[in-house]
C-alpha cells in the first residue's frame, strides 16, 4: 500500500502514531510525504530520520526549501527549529536526502481500478496543460542538474511549493485562509485545475483535511494541534491521529 502523509513538520510522535494506526510494514509499504517533513514543529530531525528510514519518498516543500537555502546562506535564517538537524553527525545525509525529493511525481494507477495520482506539495499553475511534460524539469537535482540551490529558486518550484490562491495567469498571493475567502481575482488554485486526473498536496494547514472533486488536500495542521493525515492510494482510505498537544 502507498500512503501519502500531509505536512509532518518535526511531529515524529504524531508520525509514530499514525504508523500504528496504519499498521505500517515496510517490507509491504511506502510512505509518501506531501512536503514539509521539517520545521516549525519541535523534533525535525528525529522526523526526517523516521521518514528516511521508512524510504525517504515525497515531495519536496517550501520548508525544505528554506532549510537547505538557509543552510546555504542563499536566504536569510529566520526563526525556526532546525538547529538540531543542522548539528547532527547525519544532519548533511538527510538534508541532501530532502534535497533530491521532486517538486511534482506520479504515482501510477494499476490499470485495474486505481488511478494514477499527481504528488505536488502545494499546487499546480493554471497553465501547466501537459504535466508529463513538465514532471522531468521538477524532478529534482538527481534528474534536472548538479545538487546545488540553483533548482530549488526556480519560479516552477516556488509556484509548486508555495501557492494556494492564484490567478488564471498564476499571479499568486500570500493569503492563506479559508479557500472560500481568497480575495478577487484570485481564486484557490484548484479551481483552476483542468487537469483529468486526480492531485493530492498539503500546505494549505487552514483549509485542512479536504476532497474536492480532482483534489485532495492532506494538510490538516497537526503542527498547530489539528490532525496529522494520511491517505492510502490502493483502497482510497484517510486514516487521521490526532496532535499529542
Amino acid at each position: 500500500m502507498r500512503w501519502i502523509v500531509g505536512d509532518l513538520q518535526g511531529c515524529v510522535r504524531e508520525l509514530e502514531d499514525l504508523l500504528a494506526a496504519i499498521a505500517f510494514d515496510e517490507h509491504r509499504d511506502e510512505l509518501w510525504a506531501a512536503g514539509d517533513v521539517i520545521n516549525r514543529g519541535p523534533h525535525s530531525l528525529e522526523t526526517a530520520r523516521l521518514w528516511r528510514a521508512l524510504g525517504g519518498r515525497g515531495m519536496i516543500g517550501n520548508h525544505e526549501v528554506y532549510a537547505l537555502c538557509a543552510r546555504s546562506g542563499r536566504w536569510p535564517r529566520k526563526s525556526d527549529t532546525l538547529d538540531a538537524l543542522y548539528d547532527a553527525p547525519d544532519g548533511e545525509a538527510l538534508l541532501g536526502a530532502l534535497r533530491d525529493l521532486p517538486a511534482l511525481a506520479l504515482l501510477p494507477g494499476d490499470g485495474d481500478g486505481v488511478p494514477d495520482t499527481w504528488l505536488v506539495h502545494a499546487g499546480l499553475h493554471p497553465e501547466w496543460t501537459d504535466l508529463h511534460a513538465l514532471a522531468p524539469l521538477l524532478g529534482g537535482p538527481a534528474q534536472t542538474g548538479p545538487h546545488d540551490d540553483d533548482w530549488l529558486l526556480s519560479e516552477a518550484v516556488s509556484f509548486a511549493t508555495r501557492v494556494r490562491c492564484c490567478t488564471e495567469t498564476g499571479a499568486r498571493t500570500r493569503f492563506d485562509r479559508q479557500p472560500e475567502d481568497c480575495p478577487p481575482p484570485y481564486q484557490p488554485w484548484d479551481a483552476l485545475y483542468a487537469g483529468a486526473t486526480r492531485v493530492v498536496h498539503g500546505h494549505w494547514a487552514w483549509r485542512g483535511h479536504y476532497r474536492g472533486p480532482k483534489t485532495i488536500g492532506l494538510d490538516s495542521g497537526c503542527v498547530y494541534g489539528g490532525p496529522l493525515t494520511a491517505w492510502c492510494v490502493e483502497e482510497d482510505r484517510v486514516v487521521q491521529v490526532p496532535a499529542r498537544g
